[in-house]
């Protein structure tokens, strides 16, 4: 570059330095908190650090303790099992969920006000709310159970068993129901988004094929099959790579509704642990990067695979 064109992109410069001078504080902020932290967890990655004591450069040894690591492959196995179990309930019961609000004549705004507000509610709340509901001691979902037990004694002179037990939903003994409560209060939590967004590419789709398949004496579930799926592909794919994200990053149930219980640890839970209680911040440094190496795979696979497929419904 010439000394002209560096006269005329300083003088581009000074014309402009208001401008630059409004936006200047969110490069800062960028830098100081987004692009300085993440250049400095990869390099905390290859360091033995406390946070304390010196660093002391380890190479790849993070990356390999994490691969035999038993409790990460724990974490590993308990979030792939959330988020398996996440996407494919969330997507199907908020297409669902968009299906019936979308066929409602009345009080539209109230149900679709009803379903999206868990989706706005902090997580720390949902999760404290429902650790308290199911609390085996004094939770609500028990008392419940146990009110029914005496309503059904009240009439037939016989109450059931089953009605009198303490059921353990987050302190059970078994492993995964714990894991399947989380993930269900997960659920819970995330189903109205999924719902909004399928609503809204269910609007866009044209009336007037509904009204042809009619003409022509197509039962809804052939509407179904033949023209809401096919055209809410770039939809579904939004919704399924968007909830995939968020469910390998899960963090806030399990720390909030099951904390430092093995059936429940989650790969970003373990990653805190290590940063924040083992104070090990060079491996904690590597997990992350595993998990976003992670992420960036299955994003790619979802790409790949239901990407390509909507892009080629779009093509015919």
């Amino acid at each position: 570059m010439g000394m002209a064109q560096y006269s005329r992109v300083w003088e581009q410069v000074k014309r402009n330095r208001n401008a630059y001078i409004f936006i200047a504080p969110f490069y800062v902020m960028f830098l100081l908190f987004m692009l300085f932290p993440i250049l400095f967890s990869l390099y905390l990655s290859f360091l033995q650090w406390n946070g304390i004591m010196a660093p002391r450069f380890v190479g790849l040894e993070n990356y390999v303790n994490a691969l035999t690591d038993e409790n990460f492959h724990g974490a590993v196995v308990n979030t792939f099992v959330f988020t398996v179990l996440t996407v494919t309930f969330a997507t199907l019961v908020g297409l669902g969920l968009a299906i019936f609000l979308n066929s409602v004549r009345f009080m539209k705004r109230f149900y679709r006000g009803v379903f999206f507000i868990p989706s706005v509610v902090s997580l720390v709340v949902v999760s404290l709310l429902w650790k308290l509901m199911l609390n085996s001691e004094v939770g609500l979902v028990n008392e419940v159970i146990h009110s029914m037990g005496q309503t059904i004694g009240h009439y037939t002179g016989h109450i059931p068993e089953w009605t009198q037990r303490k059921f353990q939903f987050i302190d059970h003994p078994n492993q995964w129901v714990p894991l399947l409560t989380i993930t269900g209060v997960n659920l819970w939590a995330v189903v109205g988004f999924n719902t909004v967004i399928y609503l809204a590419g269910l609007q866009s789709i044209p009336a007037n094929l509904y009204e042809v398949s009619r003409l022509d004496g197509a039962t809804p579930l052939q509407n179904l099959r033949y023209i809401t799926i096919p055209l809410l592909r770039p939809t579904t794919f939004f919704v399924i790579l968007i909830t995939t994200i968020d469910a390998l990053q899960v963090f806030v149930q399990p720390q909030v509704m099951n904390r430092d219980n093995e059936s429940t640890m989650t790969i970003v839970y373990y990653l805190f642990r290590n940063a924040f209680e083992f104070y090990k911040m060079g491996y904690a440094s590597a997990i992350a990067y595993m998990l976003f190496a992670l992420t960036v795979g299955i994003s790619l696979v979802i790409r790949h695979t239901l990407g390509r497929r909507t892009r080629l419904a779009a093509v015919e």
